[in-house]
């Protein structure tokens, strides 16, 4: 199994504490590939992409529209 995790850089905390789960690419339990787009993250008004750590089944754990920090883990892929 391994975590999908906003990466703790992603964006200035100091001017942005949050942000929120803009959208989903894949549905839960779907097969996804290593490196694929999964998940779309908006902070402010800017996006960005997060990719799968390996291939498996996608399982989502903050749905489309929730709050999430950077290091938060928003889902985890099983492997095939």
């Amino acid at each position: 199994m391994a975590d999908i995790a906003i990466p703790k850089d992603l964006w200035d905390v100091g001017k942005t504490p949050e942000g929120i789960v803009a959208n989903w690419f894949f549905t839960e339990g779907g097969s996804v590939a290593e490196g694929a787009t999964v998940a779309e993250i908006m902070v402010e008004k800017s996006t960005f992409d997060i990719t799968a750590p390996s291939a498996g089944r996608l399982h989502i754990s903050v749905p489309k529209d929730g709050v999430v920090k950077p290091g938060a883990v928003i889902g985890h892929i099983d492997s095939a």
